[in-house]
């Protein structure tokens, strides 16, 4: 089964949500696997900031948005401008 995404896209696999509306209240555990994509704005201090954790980037992403890609498993960050690709962005 297919699930239509917004920009026209299909996502091949069903759509699941919590079964309850409020968030647990244990931490959970830390996944070992999975990729976590977020978007950012980088200031004028070009420090990229993801969960609370700064990473100093090139001048060439300040004030850009910016898409970065977690993948757990390699414990490796990957920033995209402009569906370039990616870069090596950091200072």
């Amino acid at each position: 089964m297919s699930t239509n995404i917004t920009d026209g896209g299909t996502y091949e696999r069903r759509l699941r949500f919590p079964d309850k509306e409020e968030a647990p209240h244990h931490p959970m555990k830390k996944p070992k696997t999975g990729l976590y994509h977020v978007v950012r704005f980088t200031r004028g201090d070009m420090n990229f900031n993801i969960f609370g954790e700064l990473f100093k980037v090139s001048p060439d992403l300040q004030y850009e948005y910016v898409v970065a890609t977690i993948d757990v498993k390699e414990q490796e960050l990957k920033l995209y401008l402009d569906k370039i690709g990616t870069v090596n962005f950091f200072v």
